[in-house]
């Protein structure tokens, strides 16, 4: 897909591979046989998680969590960013009114989704569109938050510092993702590496990496939260079965030009086994513009 100029050549070549990636993946509809599954028109690709209200696990309990002590204004202009096919966006829009506006690297995932913005009634607030984080953003934005999208990003701290720029005063910036402990032991970190190279994430930054994007970007923390407890994973013994298949699989599956998928479930396992040992932490970090 092509990639707006003003985004730097690093980002841009980034932007170009995860592009690629989603594309084979939306290709052998890896993401779609889960909305399917669910009988969900746009299910959120990000992880289920139990629910410390008592409800049952589900990826929309992130939803929630991850607007805890936030200090939104009545009907907030929203960004998010890698948006997916929207799902959140099409959770939230209708209970919090708006102007919700998401961005995804995928045409395929925005006309999905727009299709489903436009089932629901809501083209009115919310519109999906195919652009880069790292672009110079329209507007200002009293909301940006990013749900397992910003780990992709070629250098975090300058994506962080371009979304903040769009954020109007006082408004919050949210990242839930993957944040790496530090100083991991050799192996765990092999498997780390092996993950951020199966899912495109060339810098996986820790939670104070986060932290010292936030701070020079100007934004001052706010919230947080260790997600892990309420993480649905299983441990190496469990996963060690599968994760032999998928490598048996592996070069049959290149030649047949399917590795890609294979790559995104090997790189899944291999995250769950880091979330379980707890080398890798599932985090929100919120942090306010002044």
């Amino acid at each position: 897909m092509p990639v707006p100029r003003t985004v730097p050549p690093d980002a841009a070549r980034q932007a170009r591979r995860v592009a690629r990636y989603y594309r084979w993946l939306d290709r052998l509809s890896w993401f779609h046989e889960r909305r399917a599954e669910a009988g969900h028109g746009a299910l959120p690709v990000h992880r289920a998680l139990a629910d410390p209200a008592g409800g049952a696990a589900s990826p929309f309990v992130i939803h929630r969590l991850m607007l805890e002590g936030l200090a939104l204004p009545a009907a907030p202009r929203v960004l998010d960013a890698g948006c997916g096919y929207g799902a959140t966006m099409l959770d939230l829009a209708p209970r919090l009114g708006g102007a919700w506006l998401g961005l995804t690297l995928s045409p395929v995932q925005a006309a999905r989704g727009m299709a489903e913005v436009a089932a629901r009634g809501l083209a009115d607030r919310v519109r999906i569109e195919v652009g880069s984080y790292d672009a110079p953003l329209p507007g200002r934005y009293d909301l940006i938050y990013g749900i397992e999208s910003l780990i992709h990003s070629a250098n975090p701290a300058r994506t962080v510092a371009n979304l903040a720029e769009a954020l109007a005063p006082g408004g919050h910036l949210v990242v839930v993702d993957d944040m790496p402990e530090e100083a991991l032991p050799a192996e765990a970190a092999a498997r780390l590496a092996r993950f951020r190279r199966c899912w495109r994430c060339p810098v996986a930054p820790t939670r104070q990496g986060w932290l010292d994007a936030f701070r020079a970007a100007g934004l001052a923390p706010v919230a947080e939260r260790d997600l892990n407890p309420l993480l649905q994973v299983r441990g190496m013994q469990a996963l060690a079965p599968r994760l032999a298949e998928l490598e048996r699989g592996t070069r049959l599956s290149r030649l047949l030009g399917l590795g890609v998928r294979a790559e995104a479930e090997i790189g899944g396992l291999l995250l769950e086994t880091l979330q379980t040992e707890g080398h890798v932490r599932y985090r929100i970090l919120a942090g306010r513009r002044g």
